[in-house]
């Protein structure tokens, strides 16, 4: 018998969340824009673009947009020092929230942990290797992104804009409460700018002690 998503203890255990993240960075090699900018483009778009995260994303063709199942605490061992180089991040604390039973009838899934050999043995198809992310052990050398707990979607991933009737809204993370109060400012004095509605905005130095960047 199943489960109704309320009775799940995502909301109870400190280990858990009823979110998934996704967390911008800066692409000022491509374009001279840092991960604030990045994020206002999200929120002004109303959409996230799927990417190939540079041969991340597996099978000829395929695009996703990323999904952490992380607790907001919990992100600072996410955003340290190895994943937060300022020439070539892989993450910044910015970034979008979204409840995870609305992702989910989006469309968004936990990825799948396979080593490539796996993969084969399963025979997937093509068009559905964007679910995978590669997991090899050898003895003492390992490739494993287990603990980013990954969700993903394939191609864009829609949010929904404010003329639409949903209860669904959209949380932001910031940085810093300056940029709590920057952002607010914007969407105070640009609020035709801006294609969905917030309702919620939190700076990870505070949520996250001991934030790295």
């Amino acid at each position: 018998m199943g489960v109704d998503y309320k009775e799940l203890p995502f909301r109870d255990r400190p280990d858990l969340t009823p979110y998934l993240i996704h967390l911008t960075k800066n692409t000022k090699e491509d374009d001279e824009c840092s991960a604030y900018d990045n994020l206002l483009s999200i929120l002004k778009e109303g959409e996230i673009w799927g990417s190939t995260n540079s041969g991340f994303i597996k099978g000829r063709g395929n695009t996703a947009v990323c999904f952490m199942d992380i607790p907001f605490s919990s992100l600072k061992y996410v955003l340290n020092e190895e994943n937060s180089s300022s020439s070539r991040p892989r993450y910044e604390p910015y970034g979008i929230f979204v409840e995870k039973s609305y992702g989910y009838k989006k469309g968004i899934r936990p990825v799948l942990y396979l080593s490539d050999e796996e993969v084969l043995d399963l025979k997937l198809p093509a068009k559905e290797l964007w679910r995978v992310v590669k997991l090899e052990v050898h003895n003492r050398d390992w490739i494993s992104w287990i603990h980013e707990r990954e969700w993903r979607c394939k191609g864009d991933f829609q949010l929904p804009h404010k003329n639409l009737t949903h209860t669904f809204k959209l949380g932001v993370l910031v940085k810093t409460y300056q940029d709590v109060l920057k952002l607010q400012k914007d969407i105070k004095t640009n609020p035709n700018d801006y294609k969905i509605e917030i309702s919620t905005i939190l700076p990870l130095d505070i949520i996250c002690q001991g934030l790295y960047v």
